[in-house]
């Protein structure tokens, strides 16, 4: 069944039998034992008697007549055979049925089994011509690939076809700081590897498709499994933007009921009598409004637009707390927690959890306000949380404070004016002016916050206590002293200032 040509093709080039079952004639055929697929193969002989599988070189794909097949033992005897010849597979027809036993016995010689109905020679021809023409098998599985491609509407069903239907590959898309956004992590970790550049909507870089390889793989196979990624880099494109629109639609939706929200409370809040509770507004896009509520804020520290950042960390929030939602909201994006029982170290300890494990696009801090109920209390928790989330935003990212804990220090983030900018650049001008002058500001603010504790400081900041030491003799070599009581009131409202600044 093989040509002239089939000793002269390369080993690395050759189809396994993995391939022949994801994309080739195998797939139509019943898999009895399915071990050792990765098993290339060389040539395809359809035999009408045993003593032929003796001539047969190892990686033959043997196929049995139907007559051969009716023989008592005779597919038994036929394993044994291709299994000493090393051969990649055996083909019968499942006319009288391979028992248990059989099945058994394949998977003990780790040699795979396929039974197809009806004639097994249309079988064996077809084999031998996908093993003839290698290019043309993978070239119909890239054709398959991005046929279901262009079915999917999602990120991860996209990776989740190169994951289903190309053999042997475990494929992810992976982020640029190495998070892995849809797929299997064990491709990034994998020896062999093909990798391709997935753009987002702005056309810009985005993310990398990677695609482990299992074991070294030829280079007509690599490329294949690289076309692969190619065609799913347009689809994941669509779906990403898709996406960002879907999000940005959804906030902005949010938003308009968030807001709506807290003027009929205020507006319920005005026409009640002193004796009578507001009424609740109506529910809006699924929320719970009335009951008990925490409130959180997110904000931060890096200077861009909100609406162009929401999309990312909308995104990033739905995988860590799916079922609360969060909505853009002046300079960050609010949610809140609710619930009879709910409490207020709950709600910090789990947006602490939260934000360790999101991967937002960018740096995020939060504040928790107090418990309270109905829309109105909601709001005024939610106003306890910007200011909160204004004083966490100047320290480390990922801390969440509550408003209760900062007590009088969430005055010091609404310290932002231009007049209060300008006099505090003047007060610390010799400090501003060093080197590391961003530095030695913020290092003040920290010293400050702490009562003057370096070690609280240094944990604060991340750096070793002998770091704000330093730090602080070069802030006294300027001529500022923390220690001055004169002075701690107005360093510290000066350092505040300038922090979003700097």
């Amino acid at each position: 069944m093989t040509g002239p040509g089939a000793r002269a093709r390369r080993p690395a080039e050759q189809l396994t039998v993995d391939e022949l079952v994801r994309y080739g004639p195998l797939g139509r055929a019943e898999m009895l034992a399915g071990e050792n697929l990765a098993r290339q193969v060389s040539q395809v002989a359809l035999v009408s008697e045993l003593d032929a599988i003796r001539r047969c070189g190892p990686g033959t794909a043997v196929v049995l007549a139907s007559g051969l097949a009716l023989g008592a033992w005779a597919v038994e005897s036929a394993l044994r055979l291709a299994w000493e010849r090393g051969a990649a597979c055996l083909v019968t027809p499942a006319v009288t049925g391979p028992t248990q036993a059989t099945a058994q016995l394949a998977r003990r010689m780790r040699l795979p089994l396929f039974a197809v109905e009806g004639d097994s020679a249309p079988v064996a021809l077809d084999l031998a011509a996908a093993v003839a023409s290698p290019e043309a098998a993978r070239a119909r599985l890239a054709a398959r690939c991005a046929e279901l491609f262009a079915e999917r509407s999602s990120v991860r069903g996209i990776v989740g076809v190169i994951n289903t239907e190309v053999p042997g590959v475990t494929a992810a898309l992976v982020a640029p700081d190495g998070h892995v956004l849809a797929g299997q992590s064990a491709a990034v970790r994998a020896e062999h590897q093909v990798r391709v550049g997935v753009p987002g909507p702005d056309g810009r870089g985005w993310a990398e498709l990677v695609a482990a390889m299992s074991g070294a793989q030829s280079q007509t196979w690599a490329a294949t499994v690289r076309l692969i990624l190619r065609l799913a880099r347009a689809p994941l494109a669509t779906s990403v933007a898709r996406e960002r629109v879907e999000a940005v639609h959804h906030a902005e939706r949010g938003r308009a009921a968030l807001a709506a929200i807290f003027a009929g409370a205020a507006e319920a809040a005005a026409r009640a009598l002193p004796e009578e509770a507001p009424e609740i507004p109506e529910p809006v896009l699924g929320w719970r409004v009335d009951g008990r509520h925490v409130a959180v804020f997110l904000r931060t520290g890096a200077a861009l637009d909100v609406a162009a950042a929401t999309p990312g960390v909308v995104s990033a929030w739905q995988e860590a707390l799916p079922d609360l939602p969060l909505v853009p909201w002046e300079s960050g994006w609010a949610s809140w927690w609710s619930g009879g029982e709910i409490e207020v170290d709950q709600v910090a300890a789990a947006l602490g959890r939260a934000l360790a494990r999101m991967r937002p696009p960018v740096p995020l801090s939060g504040g928790v306000g107090r418990a309270a109920y109905g829309a109105g209390g909601l709001r005024e928790s939610l106003s306890q949380a910007v200011l909160a989330a204004g004083v966490t935003v100047r320290e480390a990212p990922g801390t969440v404070r509550s408003f209760d804990e900062l007590g009088y220090r969430v005055m010091l983030a609404a310290l932002s004016g231009p007049d209060l900018v300008a006099s505090a650049r003047v007060v610390l001008a010799d400090l501003l002016s060093a080197p590391d002058g961003p530095v030695l500001v913020a290092t003040l603010a920290a010293v400050l916050d702490c009562g003057g504790s370096t070690s609280q400081a240094a944990s604060r900041l991340g750096v070793h206590r002998n770091t704000v030491l330093g730090r602080v003799e070069r802030i006294r070599a300027r001529g500022v002293d923390p220690d001055r009581p004169d002075q701690r009131l107005a360093l510290h409202l000066a350092c505040y200032a300038l922090l979003p600044e700097l």
